[in-house]
């Protein structure tokens, strides 16, 4: 054996390291690849046992002593990288690197698994021969969601290897996630969670929008309410079916998923408030109301109502003596913020937030609102007694009004505008004498703009939207931070910018190392 010494080595290598990556490969142990890695160390102990005396005298060598000693050191870190990856396996810590926490659980989604009344079973039901990318993904995130929350259960069914279960549930499609809570379900259907839109070239990119629609889900699980919204109409409001820029139906879509009813109502014809109306909204009007709504909406008030306004520069409202009673003025002119504005229109102002509900956890986490071509809504006295008044967005102190709507070149008159900090909106909220038990609570924007489709994706609008109606309907619970959706950044490389890139990366800088790598070589071999 010794005369073929390099043969039964090299032989006895190849068995054990054949034997190890068919086990690897084929992801099962069974008789064959066993028998080569028993072989294999057979073989090398033979090898060992005819060439023990060169072992040993191997052994004793200064140079050999050096090697077991890097080798050590190599076992050694390998041991501690091992260790680490294990540890961190069980115990992971992540970093959302993304511009507006992509993969962060929103304050909203986190709230609603906290405050979950009854246990929730989430099942996935799906292929791996239909599995994609986004999928996989709604799959981690349903196993974050459980994560944070021991009433939340989750689980995997694949279709085609347990058909009864999926039988069982009445499922027909893939991909669908059940959420069920006592005798409430709720089915998230694929198109619910992953949208497509076309990018370049007319090809469809998928979007995925997986915590929106199961936090959705998950409030429905949780919420037996249904409050109805009354939208007013016939005096020019802004359309909530219109999927244009200036349309208000991702609004409308965001409000159902909070469990919210949403219905028109035209005051003028209908003659009278349903007693269903937890708030009624008048979202960017551009003709005044008239004297009968307005009698109306002060009696809807009197009786513990809710009222949410928002009107843009220069339109008559018809409510003065109603926004008069509450202690609110609008004022003619349009806000400026030269220190405040998303670029490169000083009338989009980014308000500055004082403390309320609406905006706290937005002031809290320095989220921004933008807030283009509005009005200020000014305090005054209140008719009423022990109203509670508070502005709770304003520009900064170098904002100011602008009345003269003609000029070009923006600049403050002391003797006409509006001096800033020049307030932008205001929350109010009375208890009405003859009904202690109700809190009577109004919000006035000066502008209607930033609830339109355009503008709802700016980082804290969608939020400041929502929190202003739940906080209307006394549903303070629902103040929060929403589920952020997905935005498409592209990077515009030119050919010149795109090649040096893929020079640098592919040529360059592989080549300098390997350059610098044979001089450190060369230089210690000849020392």
């Amino acid at each position: 054996m010794r005369a073929y010494n390099q043969a039964v080595l090299a032989t006895g290598l190849l068995l054990v390291v054949g034997g190890v990556f068919a086990v690897l490969i084929v992801d099962t142990t069974n008789w064959w690849n066993l028998t080569l890695v028993v072989l294999g160390v057979v073989v090398l102990g033979l090898f060992l046992g005819a060439n023990l005396a060169e072992v040993k005298a191997a052994g004793k060598r200064r140079s050999t002593v050096v090697r077991a000693n890097l080798a050590l050191v190599a076992v050694a870190m390998l041991g501690i990288v091992g260790g680490l990856n294990y540890v961190i396996s069980r115990h992971p810590i992540r970093f959302d690197m993304t511009a507006n926490k992509l993969y962060t659980l929103s304050d909203q989604t986190l709230d609603i698994l906290k405050k979950l009344p009854q246990d929730v079973n989430v099942t996935l039901f799906t292929s791996s021969k239909r599995s994609s990318a986004e999928i996989q993904r709604a799959q981690q995130l349903l196993e974050e969601y459980s994560k944070k929350s021991t009433k939340f259960h989750f689980k995997v069914i694949d279709g085609d290897k347990n058909p009864t279960e999926a039988k069982r549930l009445g499922l027909h499609e893939y991909n669908t996630v059940v959420f069920e809570s006592g005798e409430n379900r709720k089915d998230v259907l694929q198109r619910d969670y992953v949208t497509y839109a076309m990018g370049q070239g007319r090809q469809p990119t998928p979007k995925f929008q997986g915590e929106g629609a199961f936090t959705s889900a998950l409030i429905k699980m949780a919420d037996t309410s249904h409050l109805t919204f009354y939208l007013t109409q016939g005096h020019g409001e802004k359309d909530f079916n219109n999927p244009q820029a200036d349309g208000f139906n991702t609004f409308k879509d965001m409000l159902e998923k909070e469990n919210y009813t949403i219905k028109t109502i035209n005051l003028l014809t209908a003659g009278k408030i349903p007693d269903d109306a937890a708030v009624i909204a008048a979202m960017g009007p551009t003709k005044p109301f008239q004297p009968s709504e307005e009698a109306l909406l002060k009696d809807y008030l009197q009786k513990g109502g809710k009222l949410v306004f928002c009107v843009d520069p220069l339109v008559k409202t018809g409510l003065d003596s109603l926004f008069k009673d509450y202690g609110i003025k609008l004022g003619n002119d349009i806000l400026v913020d030269q220190t405040s504005y998303a670029y490169p229109d000083v009338r989009a102002v980014i308000p500055q937030y004082s403390f309320h509900p609406i905006v706290e956890k937005l002031s809290d986490d320095h989220v921004a609102t933008i807030m283009p071509y509005g009005r200020s809504v000014q305090k005054i006295d209140p008719v009423l007694k022990n109203v509670t008044q508070t502005v709770f967005m304003q520009t900064t102190d170098k904002g100011w009004g602008e009345t003269d709507l003609k000029a070009k070149n923006l600049k403050y008159n002391p003797a006409t505008d509006t001096k800033g900090p020049a307030p932008m909106a205001i929350a109010c909220e009375w208890t009405p004498p003859d009904h202690p038990d109700k809190k009577v609570r109004v919000v006035v924007y000066g502008d209607s703009n930033f609830f339109t489709n355009q503008f709802l994706q700016g980082p804290g609008n969608l939020d400041v939207a929502l929190n202003t109606f739940s906080w209307a309907a006394v549903e303070e619970n629902k103040i929060t931070i929403h589920p952020k959706e997905e935005d498409m950044r592209v990077l515009n490389l030119s050919n010149v910018t795109a090649n040096l890139i893929y020079y640098l990366a592919v040529w360059i800088m592989p080549l300098s190392i390997l350059i610098m790598g044979g001089i450190i070589w060369y230089r210690r071999r000849s020392l």
